[in-house]
């Protein structure tokens, strides 16, 4: 009886943890840049991501920029020591971004995975398509939208500039994209 229970539970949390272990392979989209890779799928009212870069510092990718950072819903992280931090920005700014939470919104991620390997930095997190934060702007789940990546380098701190910066116009539910920038 202990054993079927425990079974059971187990089989449970792999469910509801699955798409936490989606290792880039399964993704049902990529794309790579100079050093840097994007894998997404959308699930329902959600995105799941995966950046990935050759960096000891943050990765971030910012959604619908308007010009530069300013107006993008831009998700940011790092890890440290062994400890992931992935934080919701919002590009309140040309050229910079503040945290959703100091803005007066909220962090809308949700499952923060990270790990940093052989100069290697690698996170991964759920966010909705449209939180209803108002400094979150929906994310088109069909049809075109920018999407802009970037990553720090060798610093964890999230306000170390970018050697790296590029934009695509992506379909995100396609997988179609094209370099912008």
């Amino acid at each position: 009886m202990k054993k079927n229970i425990m079974t059971t539970v187990v089989l449970v949390f792999m469910l509801l943890t699955l798409p936490l272990t989606l290792s880039a392979a399964e993704y049902q989209h990529k794309l790579e840049e100079k050093d840097i890779t994007f894998a997404w799928t959308i699930q329902g009212d959600e995105i799941h991501v995966q950046l990935s870069a050759k960096t000891e510092g943050w990765v971030a990718v910012g959604f619908d920029p308007i010009d530069a950072m300013e107006g993008a819903n831009i998700i940011i992280g790092a890890v440290k020591d062994g400890k992931v931090k992935i934080e919701d920005h919002f590009g309140d700014r040309k050229r910079g971004h503040s945290s959703d939470e100091e803005l007066g919104g909220k962090n809308d991620v949700k499952n923060p995975v990270g790990t940093e390997e052989k100069g290697i930095t690698t996170v991964s997190f759920t966010i909705p398509l449209n939180s209803g934060d108002k400094y979150d702007k929906p994310i088109p789940a069909d049809g075109k939208g920018k999407v802009m990546l970037a990553y720090g380098a060798g610093k964890d701190s999230f306000t170390n500039r970018h050697p790296f910066n590029v934009v695509y116009e992506i379909n995100l539910k396609t997988g179609e994209s094209k370099k912008v920038k």
